[in-house]
């Protein structure tokens, strides 16, 4: 059986590895291993039950092991999965088992539904989309690669995200909403317009700010 090694020991880290614990106490061709941070001080005064192996950047993924994404921040992931790919190593899908996903819905490689997630009809989930829990995805929604969702929000139907998009915590959109590539939507917000690319948005409804 293979070893899944969590990237990243940051919260969402931490978190991501109870998720793999549940799922590997149902079924999975894996059981946890542990976690690698460019941090070394990562899990200090922390409770854990897995060590921190070693750093992203010197890690050489081996055989026996298989990897999932604990970070959330969009651009991070990608230039994480691309620096751990071009060693070799191979990324899971981590579905949580109280996770309801509809049979026409499709799930990219690195995908990671955390407790209580729910992805409708013909919903597409591109490459290392990250949903957090009691999050909806509704039907023939789009989410773009490397983008992540958190906790308590309803992307409804037809909704397309670009690519690494970050949705904050109880984010709402309404149907048929398009989202640019790189787009930062702030907790809270109800998205009511197209949000375009880069474009950071706040509010009910929500509206373009800079920080």
């Amino acid at each position: 059986m293979k070893k899944l090694i969590v990237v990243g020991a940051g919260g969402c880290g931490r978190e991501v590895m109870q998720w793999a614990m549940h799922r590997a106490a149902v079924d999975a061709p894996w059981q946890p291993y542990g976690f690698i941070d460019d941090s070394p001080h990562a899990l200090d005064g922390l409770k854990t039950k897995f060590s921190l192996l070693g750093s992203i950047a010197a890690w050489q993924p081996k055989e026996d092991e298989d990897f999932v994404l604990g970070i959330a921040d969009p651009q991070t992931k990608k230039r994480i999965v691309e620096q751990l790919k071009a060693k070799g190593a191979n990324f899971i899908q981590l579905i949580h088992p109280t996770a309801i996903v509809a049979t026409t819905a499709t799930l990219g490689e690195g995908v990671v539904l955390c407790p209580y997630t729910i992805i409708s009809d013909n919903t597409l989930l591109e490459e290392y989309v990250f949903i957090n829990y009691h999050t909806g995805i509704g039907h023939d929604a789009t989410i773009g690669k490397y983008s992540s969702i958190n906790a308590h929000c309803d992307v409804t139907g037809g909704v397309v995200l670009g690519a690494e998009v970050f949705l904050g915590s109880s984010v709402a959109i309404i149907p048929k909403i398009s989202v640019g590539d790189r787009a930062f939507l702030c907790a809270g917000s109800t998205v009511m317009t197209p949000v375009k690319a880069g474009m950071k948005v706040l509010g009910n409804p929500a509206r373009s700010f800079r920080l």
